[in-house]
C-alpha cells in the first residue's frame, strides 16, 4: 500500500467538501490521484465526500479542516499533506467565500476576510507548495479557481471580482517565476455553475441557463475536467493563462428561439450597397 501511495500522484484541493471543489475532487480521483481534501467546517460533508471517493474510485482521501484566513493553518495544511502522501504534484486553490455587497454597506473586517481567503491564502499556499516541488524536483501544477466576474462587473461584486481579477494577474507573474523549475501556474474561471450549496439557494438555475448558448448551467465536474487537463502532460506547454469555462455565456445571449425552431434560412435582412 505504501509503494502504491508513493506511485500515485497527489492533489491538494481546497474547498473540496462541496460545490465546485467536490466536482474537482471526483474528477482527479477518477484520474488516479490521491486526494488531500481541505475544507473549513461542515466536516460531515467532507467525510461523506472522502467516503464516496474511496468507494467509487478506490483512492485515498485525507481531509483537513481549517480556516485559510489564518497563515498558521495554511502552513499546517501543507505539512499534513506531505506527511500523508510524501509528495504533492498538484495544488488546486479553489476555496473562497462569496461576497455580494455594495461598497456603501461593506465593512472593513468583511473586506479583509475576503482578501485573506480569496486571494492571500492561495498565494501563500502556492508559495509553500511550489517550494516543496522545487525541493523534491517535482514538475508540478498549481491552479487557481478564478471567476468570470474577474472581467465582468456589477454594482455588488467590487470586492469579490477584484480579488478574482487579482488572482488572474498573479498567475502570470508566478508562471514566469516558477517556469524555470518546470512548475506550471494557471487559472480557471467558472461561469454559471449549479452548485446547490449554502449561500446560493437564491439562484434559479433553470432560468439562468437561458442566458447560456450551450443551453445548460455548468457542474463542478466541468471545472474538474478542465483542471485535470491543465495538470496533465498534454498541457505541458501551457502556463500563465486563464481558461474561461462558461458555456459560451461571455459570447452573448443565445440565438432567438425562433431561429432554433425554424433554422437560419429566411431570417434576417440583407442590404446591398450601391
Amino acid at each position: 500500500e505504501g509503494e502504491c501511495r508513493k506511485m500515485s500522484k497527489t492533489v491538494i484541493i481546497t474547498g473540496a467538501n462541496r460545490g465546485i471543489g467536490k466536482g474537482i475532487a471526483y474528477v482527479f480521483a477518477s484520474k488516479g490521484y490521491n486526494i488531500f481534501l481541505a475544507h473549513c467546517g461542515e466536516a460531515e460533508k467532507a467525510y461523506e465526500t472522502a467516503k464516496e471517493i474511496k468507494e467509487k474510485y478506490g483512492k485515498e482521501c485525507v481531509t483537513f479542516d481549517g480556516n485559510l484566513a489564518e497563515e498558521d493553518v495554511i502552513k499546517e495544511l501543507v505539512k499534513k499533506a506531505v506527511e500523508a502522501y510524501g509528495h504533492i504534484d498538484v495544488l488546486v486553490n479553489n476555496a473562497g467565500v462569496g461576497y455580494e455587497k455594495y461598497i456603501q454597506t461593506s465593512y472593513t473586517e468583511e473586506i479583509d476576510y475576503v482578501y485573506k481567503v480569496n486571494f492571500r491564502a492561495g498565494i501563500i499556499l502556492a508559495k509553500l507548495v511550489a517550494q516543496h516541488m522545487i525541493d523534491e524536483k517535482i514538475k508540478g501544477t498549481i491552479l487557481f479557481t478564478s471567476s468570470e466576474k474577474a472581467t465582468t462587473s456589477n454594482a455588488i461584486d467590487c470586492i469579490y471580482g477584484a480579488m478574482k481579477a487579482g488572482l488572474q494577474r498573479a498567475v502570470r507573474s508566478m508562471a514566469i517565476e516558477y517556469g524555470p523549475y518546470g512548475i506550471r501556474i494557471n487559472a480557471i474561471a467558472p461561469g454559471c455553475i449549479a452548485v446547490y450549496t449554502k449561500g446560493y439557494e437564491h439562484l434559479k438555475y433553470d432560468e439562468l441557463k437561458n442566458n447560456i448558448p450551450i443551453g445548460r448551467t455548468g457542474t463542478g465536474e466541468d471545472i474538474g475536467y478542465t483542471a485535470a487537463f491543465l495538470a496533465s502532460d498534454e498541457a505541458g506547454f501551457i502556463t500563465g493563462i486563464e481558461i474561461l469555462v462558461d458555456g459560451g455565456e461571455r459570447c452573448g445571449a443565445p440565438a432567438d428561439q425562433e431561429l432554433n425552431e425554424q433554422g437560419i434560412k429566411g431570417l434576417g435582412t440583407f442590404i446591398m450597397q450601391k
